[in-house]
């Protein structure tokens, strides 16, 4: 996520985390087409969670922060842009199925299991109802632990908002992307992880008796 990332940095001295969230906010980045789509909304948290691409990146002790972002930036409009798309989808939509597919799998193949999963229940009207979605409003969004009002539950936690949240989770990579982009055909709307395993279901029964079984109700 965001706030771990300015974490990391200041811990390896290239500049303080508050100086990284509050250049991250308030700096004018739009002269990356890639920031400039971003759609503008008083429900987002994080404007540019879900742009800063993961990968090898060579920083300095003492950097500015608009700088390291910059980096970060200019190589997500080179990894991204023209790779990854699916029918009916902006960019920033599959950015943001892609981030909680990258926080609620585990490697490639079940990426696009779970992206099936998400797919299907988009397409069905249904709630996503991702953990990782909730999760992230508690540990970086909502008081005490982040910077935000209680409403953005609302816009994040995918238990409560109709669709997909108001913005990614945290910033997914090339293996998500693809997963967003690609995923399984299967008619799969639900899943379960358990002791490092991953159950898929159809129907609600189905995973009502799952869950049973592995004994988590």
């Amino acid at each position: 996520t965001l706030a771990q990332i300015g974490k990391r940095l200041e811990a390896d001295g290239v500049c303080k985390k508050a100086d990284f969230l509050k250049m991250a906010q308030s700096y004018d980045f739009d002269y990356y087409p890639l920031v400039k789509a971003i759609p503008s909304g008083a429900k987002r948290a994080y404007k540019l969670e879900g742009y800063l691409y993961p990968d090898t990146y060579e920083l300095y002790k003492n950097m500015k922060p608009q700088d390291v972002i910059g980096k970060f930036l200019r190589n997500a409009g080179q990894q991204i842009p023209g790779k990854y798309s699916y029918s009916g989808m902006t960019t920033d939509q599959l950015i943001t199925l892609a981030s909680i597919i990258e926080r609620e799998a585990d490697n490639a193949a079940n990426m696009k299991t779970v992206s099936s999963v998400l797919h299907n229940r988009l397409k069905a009207g249904q709630r996503l109802e991702a953990d990782a979605t909730r999760d992230y409003c508690t540990q970086y969004l909502l008081a005490p632990n982040g910077p935000f009002a209680d409403v953005y539950k609302y816009y994040y936690n995918t238990y409560r908002c109709a669709a997909l949240p108001a913005g990614p989770i945290c910033n997914p990579g090339s293996a998500a992307l693809s997963a967003a982009a690609n995923p399984s055909s299967t008619g799969y709307y639900y899943f379960i992880t358990a002791k490092g395993k991953y159950y898929y279901q159809k129907t609600l029964a189905e995973h009502e008796a799952k869950l049973k079984e592995l004994g988590m109700t």
